[in-house]
């Protein structure tokens, strides 16, 4: 029968985790699972300035339905 102990930690420096517990027999063989929580990106300064750069496009939507017209008679959709 396998026991198991879910322990949340912060990674330290040089990608270090520890997992500490008493339930840990010692010279015990275990497997570790890491599964990294999925983080908000991180925009650098750079990548906020291009994005406030970015100016708004102003679509034609008649244009749009006529290419998408000449599209389906070359068989590009």
């Amino acid at each position: 029968m396998f026991n198991s102990i879910r322990q949340k930690t912060i990674v330290k420096q040089e990608g270090r985790i520890e997992v500490l517990s008493p339930e840990l027999p010692i010279g015990a063989t275990v497997e570790v699972v890491v599964l990294i929580e999925p983080s908000v990106p991180n925009f650098s300064i750079t990548d906020k300035k291009w994005l406030e750069s970015v100016k708004p496009v102003k679509v034609d939507f008649s244009l749009t339905e006529e290419w998408l017209e000449q599209a389906k008679c070359e068989g590009r959709e």
